[in-house]
């Protein structure tokens, strides 16, 4: 315990020393570099934050997607909600290396294989590739860099997504300077004709792989924090809590420079072995905005609450109370300049303390709910900018973003996205917020769809009062009919307010809905190793089995002897301590007769060859399963990849539940990930499956006894079908977790 404190005590020193500098302002800086990266980690924030700090250069970082599509290792949030949370950590991130941060917004829809399904997944290569030419166009940038190829890094394909990253960027890189291309982006003022001058990959190994023109020197020493550019990109990367990066970055290396080989150039300026960006003409036509220079840090920052507002959500057309401390600003006349949903200009003379009511234009768009709207911009910033300036020299004293957002009118959102429907009464709780203070009461309409007949079989309306309050829980109750066919519903809401500042417009939510049957065996008691997800206890109480969480209290006093299966979470062996120091006692369970299922772990946190977690001054045991088994990269990545069962003749298939083909349809994201590799022959292969053009893999799903009782490792992605209400998957997690009583019968 002592030396996390001292750990915690280092990194928040860290921070108040990167925080506290601040660059001077300036019209046009000599560089601007921009980093292309499909994900959020996949920032190259320690070359970044060099030609930030070290070069004093314009730095941006443009992502193609918000890391949605991935795991969430902080939370149960996947999809959209993960991605607004990734947005938010990239944003903190960036604040600590000091660049500016810009989405393309396309979808990450997981782990691809090929750029082909990339681009057909984001609507086409000149789709991607436009939208990084307006920003070239917009930023003009002289120097890009990357860390994906067109193809390949080392031996093993890049991700799809990369992939198109580099093909991406190769084209752009002329495009951009292109009359003929996308004209119509020329019309915005400020979108020019622009040729970069450089475009960079990163080799990730360094001289290890091969050839490279220039190394760019992260392990030097910034001046103004005595910090190493590393040491200031590692902090940075800790941000990425929903990735796991916070133990990662303590893993990595302090003494290793980052080295590019050069893709493609429009100059004939002489190459530097230190400086990617060495002897090209200063740029002075860039003129980043006044966001940049905000998110960036590099105007001074204001007092704090220097600018307050009485209210932090507002809505279009609505008139908000500011209240702005100058007693920080020894200057008798000063300005307050406001540009966005609010554009003003307040004339500020002499006082304390200045209040004016200012007016959110009717036309603004809401940046609330973050998980819908953060597709609408590019730059994910509070939508208010404000600009302290002295009258008589017009110069800038601070600027800062108004602690605002813009919200429509009603927001309703239903707790859940997929439900389980049944014939007769059902429930659903949705939350009905209110941002307008004229706004009294909302009607509220549900409609159930059946989406194979398109037949609307259900309808109510419902009211919200709001009284005090602007928020209501209400729950929704409904009764379908009692011979509802199986199949797949949608369920609509549509809120609109009684009366607002502006022409009320509804609001909506949809639902999946899903009609479907899976028995468990009777008397089945179940105990949940949960890691960070919530799925599997989920599934358990919609299935009415008994089930017990097994916290390290549960494992260390054994609390298990009479369950008959356990669950073990994806990645619990990264996030739980205590699965090392019960693993054995769990096998020792195991072979008196216990049956454990393990869904899908990653090679780090498994294979002896890679670090402890929890401890980087040892490996990973050398076998945490009851046979030798070890995991890779290997996975499938298409969702809809034929599959084929290799032990038809096992209970798992046929109690209590008969397994169909139906087993396979309509997964969502991808098969699985992380799929065994090597293993001892005591497993038995269940499935068979591949991607396309790939030889088969058989280790998704292996089961073996072990004493006298069973063991599966699957590296299948149930938890996000189970997360869909899959009726086919439902009917196999009931198999597999009732399999010690229906293998005994």
């Amino acid at each position: 315990m002592k030396s996390t404190l001292i750990k915690l005590t280092v990194l928040g020193s860290l921070l108040l020393l990167i925080n506290v500098h601040k660059a001077d302002a300036q019209e046009a800086a000599p560089l601007v570099v921009m980093n292309l990266a499909a994900h959020p980690d996949d920032e190259d924030g320690r070359t970044l934050t060099y030609y930030r700090r070290a070069k004093d250069a314009i730095a941006y970082s443009v992502i193609y997607t918000r890391g949605e599509g991935g795991q969430n290792e902080i939370g149960p949030e996947l999809y959209e909600e993960l991605g607004a949370i990734r947005t938010n950590e990239t944003e903190r991130a960036a604040r600590i290396l000091g660049t500016q941060t810009f989405f393309l917004n396309f979808k990450d829809f997981g782990y691809s294989k090929t750029a082909k399904e990339a681009f057909d997944y984001w609507g086409g290569e000149d789709e991607v590739t436009s939208r990084l030419v307006y920003l070239i166009r917009k930023l003009k940038p002289d120097v890009l860099f990357t860390n994906h190829d067109t193809l390949t890094v080392g031996p093993n394909l890049q991700h799809g997504q990369h992939q198109a990253v580099g093909i991406s960027a190769f084209k752009a890189f002329d495009l951009a300077s292109d009359p003929s291309y996308h004209p119509e982006q020329l019309e915005e003022e400020g979108v020019d004709l622009w040729q970069p001058q450089r475009l960079f990959l990163r080799r990730w190994r360094g001289p290890a792989s091969g050839h490279y023109d220039t190394v760019v020197q992260v392990t030097e020493e910034d001046e103004a924090t005595g910090l190493s550019y590393t040491r200031i990109a590692t902090t940075a990367l800790a941000e990425h809590a929903s990735q796991g990066m916070g133990m990662f970055a303590s893993f990595r290396r302090m003494d290793q420079n980052t080295y590019f080989v050069l893709l493609h150039s429009s100059t004939d300026a002489p190459l530097d072995t230190l400086n990617l960006a060495a002897n090209l003409k200063q740029n002075k036509a860039a003129k980043p905005d006044l966001t940049y220079w905000i998110d960036s840090g590099r105007v001074p920052k204001p007092p704090e609450n220097f600018v307050q507002v009485n209210d932090e959500i507002a809505v279009p057309g609505q008139t908000i109370m500011l209240r702005i401390d100058v007693s920080s600003y020894d200057h008798p006349n000063l300005k307050l300049k406001l540009d966005g949903p609010i554009n003003d200009t307040i004339e500020l003379e002499g006082g304390e303390f200045y209040d004016q009511r200012v007016t959110v234009s009717e036309s603004a768009t809401p940046t609330l709910p973050k998980a819908e709207r953060q597709y609408d911009r590019f730059i994910s910033t509070p939508p208010v900018t404000y600009a302290l300036y002295d009258t008589k020299t017009d110069e800038l004293l601070t600027a800062g973003f108004l602690p605002i957002e813009i919200a429509p009118t009603l927001i309703v959102a239903a707790q859940k996205d997929v439900v389980r429907l049944h014939g007769g009464e059902n429930e659903l709780e949705v939350f009905v917020t209110k941002f307008d203070d004229n706004t009294t009461d909302a009607k509220l309409n549900l409609a159930v769809t059946n989406n194979s007949t398109r037949s609307v079989i259900y309808q109510k309306p419902y009211t919200v009062a709001f009284g005090d309050f602007s928020a209501q829980m209400k729950k929704l109750t409904f009764d379908l009919p009692s011979s509802l066919p199986e199949d797949d519903y949608t369920i609509s809401i549509t809120a609109l307010a009684d009366s607002a500042t502006t022409a009320p417009k509804p609001a909506n939510a949809f639902v999946k809905g899903r009609v479907f049957s899976a028995e468990v065996q009777e008397e089945l008691r179940v105990g949940v190793i949960e890691s960070y997800d919530n799925t599997l206890s989920q599934a358990l109480t919609e299935l009415g089995v008994e089930y017990v969480m097994l916290d390290s209290l549960g494992l260390a006093n054994k609390s298990y002897s009479d369950l008959h299966t356990i669950l073990i979470d994806i990645r619990a062996y990264l996030v739980r301590a205590d699965m090392r120091a019960y693993n054995e006692d769990l096998l020792d369970w195991v072979n008196d007769g216990g049956h454990l299922i393990v869904n899908y772990q990653k090679m780090f946190e498994w294979n002896a060859q890679f670090k402890d977690p929890f401890d980087n001054a040892k490996n990973n045991p050398d076998q945490l399963a009851p046979y030798p088994l070890q995991l890779s990269r290997d996975r499938i990545t298409t969702e809809d990849s034929p599959v084929t069962v290799l032990t038809p003749e096992s209970p798992l298939f046929h109690s209590p539940n008969k397994i169909t083909d139906a087993l396979w349809e309509g997964w969502v994201q991808e098969r699985g990930l992380y799929f065994p590799r090597e293993y001892s022959d005591e497993y038995i292969e269940l499935f068979e499956m591949n991607d396309p053009n790939e030889a088969p893999l058989k280790s998704s799903t292996l089961f073996t006894t072990y004493g006298e009782g069973t063991y599966m490792y699957t590296a299948l992605g149930w938890y996000r079908q189970l997360k869909e209400f899959h009726p086919g998957v439902y009917a196999f997690f009931a198999n597999m977790i009732s399999y010690p009583l229906t293998s005994a019968q």
